[in-house]
């Protein structure tokens, strides 16, 4: 949540809920300022968009025409609590609508659907339109933290979700194309398994953070003191 690298525009996570959206929307307002030609795109969840961050966020990118994608990745639960718990009106593209902006649901379970609404979406924005929303309409299998018992949902839910997990219907895909799906994973697995053993290695490795730098960046140094 809060890795962040400016040279890959990866700007970082918040942990607060919808805490990202209106400084994206400043990044966005600050590329179109600038005369830049970049689209601002930032994940959110169905609990998010409860929030008053969200819907000011998308009435000034409405209103300023900000080159901002929201994509909202509706998995059905704002942590522990139903969609339809929490919104009198559960279609969430359809309400981002009234804001002005392009909108629409996609299959959020279908790579090759988000992958060609995103490429859509970007390429709105970038032609001057003004910002879009995506609903991902999509799960989670596992709990929302190791914290969560996770007791609000059935578990022949997630069983029934899980039948129509995004990779494994890729693969599935991909060797019906004659694409030899099964090949392809099997090949990437190892890889990504000893990318993941490498990373906890080096981090297990690493120093630990000096107690006088817990502050830094978190409260203003005074003049003369930067680093």
């Amino acid at each position: 949540m809060h890795l962040f690298d400016v040279s890959r525009r990866f700007y970082g996570g918040s942990a607060i809920v919808a805490g990202g959206l209106p400084l994206a929307a400043g990044l966005a307002l600050a590329d179109r300022m600038r005369g830049h030609n970049r689209v601002t795109c930032c994940f959110f969840g169905d609990g998010a968009f409860a929030e008053g961050e969200f819907h000011e966020t998308a009435n000034l990118a409405a209103l300023w025409n900000l080159p901002l994608l929201l994509a909202c990745e509706n998995n059905l639960y704002a942590m522990g609590t139903a969609l339809a718990r929490e919104h009198a009106q559960t279609d969430l593209a359809m309400r981002a609508a009234s804001y002005g902006m392009p909108a629409w649901a996609v299959d959020g379970m279908d790579v090759e659907a988000v992958e060609q609404a995103a490429r859509r979406a970007a390429e709105g924005v970038r032609s001057g339109t003004g910002p879009h929303f995506l609903e991902l309409r999509t799960y989670r299998f596992r709990s929302h933290s190791m914290y969560d018992p996770d007791r609000y949902r059935d578990k022949a839910e997630i069983e029934q979700w899980k039948a129509r997990d995004p990779v494994q219907r890729l693969v599935d895909r991909m060797s019906e194309d004659g694409q030899r799906g099964d090949e392809e994973l099997a090949r990437i697995e190892p890889r990504i398994a000893e990318d993941i053993e490498r990373a906890v290695e080096a981090a297990e490795r690493a120093p630990t953070e000096p107690v006088g730098d817990l502050l830094r960046h978190v409260t203003s140094e005074p003049a003369g003191e930067a680093r």
